[in-house]
């Protein structure tokens, strides 16, 4: 039983091993290496192509037009000059009823009332929510961590504390099979020892397969190699429970979400306002400037226009109570988050508090087990119970320190899910 303490006392001593992993190192790695993480990159970099586009209407707009038409009249003088002779001198010219016309034309926007600073602060403030969408994904991946992380700590604590008890009873046995050959002790006694043991064999192919499987998941999740030979390091922490405060990364991108249609508001409210263009024109064609004429001509033509949309059927007010609405609905959606986050937070507590109680209780029934454990060793050395009545007894002993071992480890599971849960990590 001493052996059975010794791992009790020290079982967040990790054993000396080639590799040895910690919590802190497989939050690190799960968020590099999942495959989301690869759209920050992306992210920003759609983000400078956007602003890029963007900014292109701030630069000379160019464009190339050509023209072919036949008009059922054209423009004509209808004077009357009564003498032959002024007539004949006087005498215009006859437009043709086909035109053509091919032209370069160029538009450059002087002020759009701001319209394209608002469109690049929506795009950033879009990629932004995306980004902040992406973190809070890959935060969540914590809450894998934990649950492979220290189920695999309980395992390999239970893998010990059995092969502990095996050894003891494999101890006893041999003391019994001495005492059968001599014929002093039932060969029963010695059978019921040897199931215990196979019993136990299974216990810790069990629990080694499921820390095996645990160690897969974690090195999938992490990409860090890990084999049954690396060491868990068990994580410490001190927390105060007292206090209720909310750090997750959502409640960054219900924020900035807002911020998002307050920028889209104000592109509205740009549309608003009066525009300003420079234009210019050059181009060759039958008629030219000259209306009058029925010669191919080149002819350019400079200016500046503006453009003012006075009524709109009030689709700015129509779109803005949409965005008022959508900001209501933000607020309701971040009230109900905060009110599950509280929820779990509530959850976790109570499963802090039960943890710490538990202890203290196990403490209480390990003492107590052991030392029934120890009159049961010595009365069976003794001849004066059976082999069953012995490894029930020692094997409520090791059940008492399984629990303890098991709700230590739950209790640093529970503090680390309540800090996930409230965004400390």
């Amino acid at each position: 039983m001493k052996t059975i303490f010794f791992i009790l006392s020290c079982f967040i001593i990790l054993s000396i091993s080639a590799q040895s992993v910690d919590i802190q190192l497989c939050y690190k790695k799960a968020a590099e290496n999942y495959p989301l993480s690869r759209q920050k990159d992306m992210l920003n970099n759609m983000n400078d192509l956007k602003t890029k586009s963007l900014n292109t209407n701030y630069l000379p707009q160019l464009s190339l037009n050509g023209q072919m038409a036949y008009q059922s009249d054209v423009t004509k003088l209808n004077i009357t000059i009564p003498n032959p002779l002024l007539a004949s001198l006087f005498r215009f010219p006859e437009i043709s009823k086909d035109s053509y016309k091919a032209t370069l034309d160029v538009n450059q926007l002087i002020w759009d009332g701001g319209i394209i600073s608002g469109q690049k602060k929506v795009e950033e403030l879009s990629i932004q929510s995306e980004l902040q969408n992406l973190e809070s994904e890959l935060y969540k991946l914590k809450e894998k961590v934990n649950l492979f992380y220290f189920n695999i700590l309980i395992l390999q604590q239970n893998i010990e504390l059995l092969e502990v008890s095996k050894v003891n009873i494999q101890t006893k046995l041999t003391k019994v099979e001495s005492g059968v050959k001599n014929g002093m002790v039932n060969e029963n006694n010695a059978d019921n020892l040897k199931a215990e043991i196979i019993k136990i064999d299974q216990k810790i192919i069990e629990a080694k397969s499921l820390r095996t499987a645990n160690i897969q998941m974690l090195q999938e999740l992490t990409t860090i190699e890990m084999n049954d030979k690396t060491s868990f390091i068990l994580p410490e922490t001190d927390i105060n429970v007292s206090n209720f405060e909310n750090q997750r990364p959502e409640l960054k991108s219900f924020e900035i979400n807002k911020s998002k249609l307050t920028a889209t508001e104000s592109v509205i409210s740009s549309k608003l306002l009066p525009k300003i263009y420079g234009f210019g024109q050059i181009g060759y064609g039958r008629p030219g400037l000259n209306m009058l004429s029925n010669d191919f001509q080149s002819f350019y033509m400079v200016g500046a226009k503006l453009t003012w949309n006075l009524w709109n059927w009030n689709q700015t007010k129509t779109d803005k109570k949409i965005i008022e609405i959508q900001k209501n609905i933000i607020n309701t959606t971040k009230e109900s988050y905060q009110k599950n986050i509280k929820i779990n937070y509530q959850k976790d507590v109570a499963e802090i508090e039960k943890f710490n109680e538990l202890l203290v209780k196990d403490l209480e029934i390990i003492a107590l087990r052991t030392k029934i454990a120890k009159n049961a060793s010595s009365q069976f050395d003794n001849g004066y119970i059976t082999s069953s009545d012995y490894l029930n007894d020692v094997n409520a002993e090791t059940q008492a320190i399984l629990n303890y071992v098991t709700h230590k480890i739950q209790l640093h599971k529970a503090k680390y899910d309540y800090l996930v849960n409230l965004g400390k990590l």
